[in-house]
């Protein structure tokens, strides 16, 4: 860890250990910027979680009894060889819970959670009309994904179910011993997309080292190979990622700087070389005037 901090320091200003750069094997670049972001990963995912862990508890724990209050409990729905029915005047609207209501009017543009109607022909004319997030129809299952589009369900033969309160409250039983594996899985997921975010850097350094490859041959001269521009950027890459690490905490979102990551990552580059000489152009030895006669 402590030396994995040296080079974190070197990696943002070292002149000297950015001339080594290049004479060290690639491996060397690949394992040091790995354990940087595994690292950086640990921090924001610890960071995250601290605020969110308690959240995901308290929800769980009132998630049972704020459920039941909302679904109506004279409310049956059935499944019969994929054909469903229900005990109450059709349509039959649920509405959007008071948490997500505001989020799902912004976002979907919808004022009801379900709607149930098994009589009307499945049109799109009539979903966007019932301005509705899913509509349970009498043999499909419609809805709104993630995109905006809508997505249509057949409900298949085989599918028989009953939804009434009883059979939720027995599900709920089923899933209650699972809850408390709820806030470790948050946290393990939090932690790997971080790990995904920052392996997405592995790609953006194919178009990076170019940009290094052209400011080492056009500033400083360096006959560096694109390889070696690319293990210069898993080094110069550290400062760049440390800035909008602090913007994120900070939420200094409405500050972003488009390229801010290139501009920094090539100010690293500059800076740790502005004073190194120029490779030496290897140029054939003049032959002897006696070799010539």
């Amino acid at each position: 860890m402590k030396q994995l901090i040296a080079y974190i320091q070197r990696s943002i200003y070292s002149p000297e250990y950015y001339r080594e750069l290049p004479n060290r094997p690639f491996s060397y670049s690949w394992k040091y910027y790995s354990g940087f972001a595994m690292l950086l990963a640990i921090f924001l995912t610890v960071i995250s979680s601290i605020p969110l862990v308690p959240k995901v508890n308290a929800a769980l724990r009132e998630f049972p009894s704020q459920f039941f209050a909302y679904y109506p409990s004279t409310l049956e729905v059935r499944i019969d060889h994929g054909i469903v029915t229900s005990n109450v005047p059709e349509p039959y609207f649920l509405p959007v819970p008071e948490p997500l209501k505001k989020d799902m009017a912004d976002k979907n543009g919808v004022d009801h959670l379900v709607v149930i109607d098994t009589k009307t022909p499945m049109s799109l004319d009539q979903f966007r009309t019932y301005r509705s997030a899913v509509w349970v129809g009498k043999d499909q299952v419609t809805f709104y994904d993630n995109q905006r589009g809508v997505r249509i369900t057949p409900l298949g033969p085989q599918t028989n179910y009953v939804v009434n309160e009883q059979t939720l409250h027995e599900l709920e039983s089923q899933l209650a011993p699972f809850y408390k594996f709820a806030p470790p899985l948050m946290v393990l997921a939090i932690f790997v997309g971080l790990m995904i975010a920052f392996g997405v850097n592995f790609f953006y350094l194919l178009f990076g080292a170019i940009l290094i490859f052209l400011v080492g041959r056009l500033l400083f001269k360096q006959r560096w190979s694109y390889g070696q521009s690319y293990q210069i950027g898993l080094h110069a890459i550290t400062l760049p990622l440390l800035v909008n690490t602090i913007i994120s905490l900070l939420s200094f979102g409405a500050f972003d700087i488009p390229f801010l990551q290139t501009a920094l990552m090539l100010g690293v580059v500059y800076v740790n070389y502005k004073g190194i000489k120029s490779t030496p152009v290897s140029v054939a030895p003049t032959p002897p005037p006696e070799a010539l006669s």
